[in-house]
């Protein structure tokens, strides 16, 4: 994809030419093939996604959360709704439009409902009155900055928690600005100010431990609700 498309705002409510122009620049998404995402986009009055990642465009037919749930499969990352279910419980991030997270990267909805915007904060330059700058990408986001600074602060605080419990960052220090590798951006400069990173709200492995109980609760309730009838004769 040639420079002149990063001059133009993506807009993801508004149809234009730039679309088909990244439409036809991107590759089918294949969740095994991609390590890190920087933002998943709705198209507009179409079904699918441009899933936006460091080299590639690429495009999938589901929808954001469908999208992130077969990346999330196929690499064995947390099942964001039983995240979501376990950050609730915990109580300090929130109650509503939980971010996507996993030991590497973490993403963050523009706002709710279904169909949004995600995007990984740490990718982001800055956010203007116009919209967001994402690595050179313009994109229209329907946030102010100070709320989008909010998601992102939750998402990042987030992803120093889970770093934390995980024993390949376990030893990097006290506190969440230890865990993370805030670029030398605008945007990471306000971020660095926000509370979630600068003292832990939770203990050391009870992001990992209430989640491993809501997994547990999540699919204890499957079995439940649908038990499967056994044929006894046959049994070995």
């Amino acid at each position: 994809m040639t420079k002149s498309y990063y001059r133009e705002i993506l807009d993801f409510r508004s149809r234009g030419q730039i679309w088909e122009e990244y439409r036809r620049a991107s590759e089918p998404f294949d969740p095994l093939d991609v390590e890190e995402i920087d933002c998943i986009l709705p198209m507009p009055d179409r079904s699918g996604v441009l899933i936006i990642t460091e080299d590639d465009i690429l495009i999938s037919e589901q929808s954001p959360l469908t999208t992130l749930q077969a990346f999330s499969f196929a690499h064995c990352f947390p099942d964001h709704k039983i995240l979501s279910s376990a950050l609730q419980d915990i109580g300090h991030f929130g109650k509503y439009k939980f971010p996507w997270a996993c030991p590497y990267f973490s993403l963050c909805p523009m706002e709710g409902g279904s169909n949004s915007v995600w995007i990984n904060p740490l990718k982001i330059e800055n956010v203007h009155a116009y919209g967001g700058l994402l690595n050179g990408i313009k994109l229209a986001i329907p946030i102010q900055r100070y709320y989008a600074l909010v998601r992102s602060e939750i998402a990042c605080g987030i992803l120093a928690a889970i770093r934390q419990d995980h024993f390949h960052f376990s030893m990097y220090g006290d506190q969440p600005m230890d865990y993370l590798d805030l670029p030398d951006t605008s945007f990471a400069r306000s971020l660095k100010k926000r509370p979630l990173l600068k003292t832990f709200v939770t203990r050391k492995y009870e992001v990992h431990r209430r989640y491993q109980r809501a997994r547990f609760l999540h699919y204890y309730q499957e079995l439940a609700d649908a038990p499967q009838e056994i044929d006894w004769e046959n049994w070995h």
